[in-house]
């Protein structure tokens, strides 16, 4: 990775009233100050039911926990749920750990109703 590439990106699009938003990479402090923002801005425009996606995840410290936490409380502000697609054992076991596994509904793969169709994407790579 070139210095000017961040560790994490996202990607998103709807699906019916729903936003999936696949996370990649390190999540991180400076992923949480980077993504925080661009996930707020697509959930305050999209719908009110969100996906997190964590299966391209490779890394999760504690602004990766706050990030996934500030996204959860503000789909609920909006009266919606959030669900989160599993990652990668070792992202799961830092959510056990710090206790989180019960604090958000866990799927282990994108329902088939969401994965069949798209209504837009809406793929975003931070730029440095």
């Amino acid at each position: 990775m070139g210095a000017d590439e961040l560790a994490f990106w996202l990607r998103a699009r709807t699906v019916g009233g729903t936003i999936i938003i696949e996370l990649h990479g390190e999540l991180d402090m400076l992923a949480q100050g980077e993504l925080g923002p661009r996930i707020h801005a697509l959930v305050c425009r999209e719908a009110t039911e969100a996906i997190l996606d964590l299966r391209a995840v490779t890394f999760l410290d504690a602004g990766g926990i706050r990030l996934l936490l500030a996204v959860r409380d503000q789909v609920a502000r909006r009266g919606g749920s959030l669900r989160l697609i599993r990652g990668a054992p070792r992202i799961a076991q830092v959510l056990r750990i710090v206790r989180l596994d019960t604090a958000f509904t866990m799927l282990d793969a994108l329902p088939r109703t969401l994965a069949e169709g798209a209504d837009a994407d809406l793929g975003i790579r931070p730029s440095v």
